[in-house]
């Protein structure tokens, strides 16, 4: 029988004592609805209305959570397809880090769409990286259709399944839905080509844009990630547990009000809990508090049988530096081995401000470190390996030449992609190259083979029509 290690913060008895807690928020507190319509909906279910705050049922809430989805396949034109699934672990990177570290230079300077399109074309070949983000929020697009542009850019170049940025533009969100109905071939809920985030407002507040961008996704069926982000002691309690409370509860209104409109919407339990620095008072992801709320979170959701997107490889460090190494190890780590479903922060430093390509590919050896982790382990004949001590004990061979030796050594021992795994010797003879400058060599590699295999264009030109349709319209 084989063992899969977790990390567990919380028992089932407080997990479900935090659950009613979020719960009794709703309850106690409700959520600013400031939709008329949505309030008049919510009121139909047996909700408190009180002005525009709207006071949650029990009943609507359990309803909610039963309803969940606990497996989705989100799939590309190429038939490209990738399952998410309670009990295992994927990645997604960062999405909208308005700066980038220039690829020659190393300098900070504003991300633009040609960085986006970059960064798509690197992470197509992160083999860790389970689903991109748009990773940069280029510069050089008009504020008015700049997600809808990331989304086409995501779209178009990328050849995985894609997670749409952070959407809080219902006009943008209407011309999303249309892209990805064209690039799924129509059935989102049968096919869906991607995903996306949508998020409430800290503390307990939806405001009409948000809920007006919910019809157009949630309707539509695009699998979506509930982003609540407090702050913690800005927008919710400085305490992790109530911090998690007030997101949780966020977390939970999303949801009814997304169930009333689609129950066969795929959503994730997308908490963003956020912690400041004690020193400068500004949000730091490289703090511990990061992973800690980030594994409780995940445990919380897996205990409600609620597929998590939750932060992980994320740093306060500006730079690619042991800092930036050790803070997102201990951040991905953690929500990994509490069973999160998917970690992001993948390719971003400077607490999601900013991004880089060498970034991209040394999160990616840092993914497949905790991949490695969290794999299962099995005491049985096979993984004892006694027929090869028989063989060095009793036949004179030597454990390298067993055929146990020769059938486990790819599988059991890590390998890095672009880390150092070898010895001071051979770290002289490669001229003492930094990681970081072998991180950025291999990225350009990629960029130029990503050019010599480019992606399907084939339906470029009806996107085209689509985006010059919101163009009109919007700017």
């Amino acid at each position: 029988m084989s063992y899969i290690p977790k990390v567990t913060y919380l028992n089932e008895e407080q997990l479900e004592k935090l659950h009613q807690s979020g719960v009794e928020i709703l309850q106690k507190f409700g959520m600013r609805v400031e939709d008329e319509t949505v309030r008049d909906m919510l009121a139909a279910q047996g909700c408190t209305v009180e002005g525009d705050r709207v006071k949650f049922t029990s009943d609507l809430i359990d309803a909610t959570v039963k309803n969940q989805a606990k497996q989705v396949t989100i799939t590309t034109r190429q038939g490209n397809a990738v399952t998410f699934a309670l009990g295992t672990t994927g990645a997604h990177s960062t999405g909208g880090a308005p700066f980038i570290s220039d690829a020659l230079t190393g300098k900070r300077r504003e991300a633009t769409m040609a960085d986006l399109i970059d960064t798509i074309q690197v992470m197509n070949q992160c083999d860790n990286l389970t689903i991109p983000c748009a990773l940069c929020y280029p510069s050089d697009i008009p504020s008015a259709v700049t997600q809808l542009e990331q989304t086409a850019a995501m779209l178009k170049y990328s050849k995985k399944p894609i997670y749409g940025p952070g959407l809080s533009s219902a006009t943008n969100a209407r011309y999303i839905a249309e892209l990805f109905k064209l690039y799924g071939n129509g059935d989102l809920q049968e096919n869906p080509i991607g995903m996306v985030g949508i998020s409430p407002e800290s503390p307990l507040f939806l405001p009409r844009e948000i809920t007006d961008t919910m019809r157009h996704i949630i309707g539509a069926g695009i699998p979506t990630s509930i982003l609540s982000a407090p702050v913690a002691g800005y927008s919710s309690p400085i305490t992790v547990i109530g911090c998690i409370a007030q997101c949780h509860a966020e977390i939970l209104a999303f949801a009814a009000v997304a169930y009333l409109m689609n129950p066969r919407c795929v959503l994730f339990y997308g908490s963003r809990t956020f912690f400041p620095s004690m020193r400068s008072s500004q949000c730091a992801m490289g703090l511990p508090e990061t992973g800690i709320s980030s594994a409780i979170c995940a445990q919380l959701a897996t205990h409600l049988g609620w597929m998590s997107d939750v932060y992980g490889l994320t740093c306060t460090s500006c730079a690619p530096d042991e800092q930036a190494g050790y803070e997102k190890m201990i951040n991905g780590l953690l929500p990994a081995m509490a069973g999160a479903t998917m970690v992001t922060g993948f390719g971003s430093t400077a607490s999601v401000m900013c991004c880089s390509l060498a970034q991209l590919v040394m999160d990616d050896d840092i993914l497949g470190m905790i991949y490695r982790a969290q794999r299962a382990c099995q005491v049985d004949e096979d993984s004892l390996g006694l027929d090869a001590i028989d063989e060095v004990i009793n036949d004179g061979e030597i454990f390298l030449g067993t055929e146990h030796t020769v059938m486990h050594s790819r599988s059991e021992i890590w390998l890095p992609n672009v880390g150092f795994d070898g010895s001071w010797a051979d770290w002289t003879k490669m001229g003492e190259t930094p990681l970081t400058e072998l991180a950025q060599t291999k990225a350009l590699e990629m960029l130029k083979k990503e050019e010599e295999n480019p992606a399907d264009t084939s339906l470029d030109g009806e996107a085209e029509k689509i985006l010059a349709a919101a163009r009109k319209e919007l700017l």
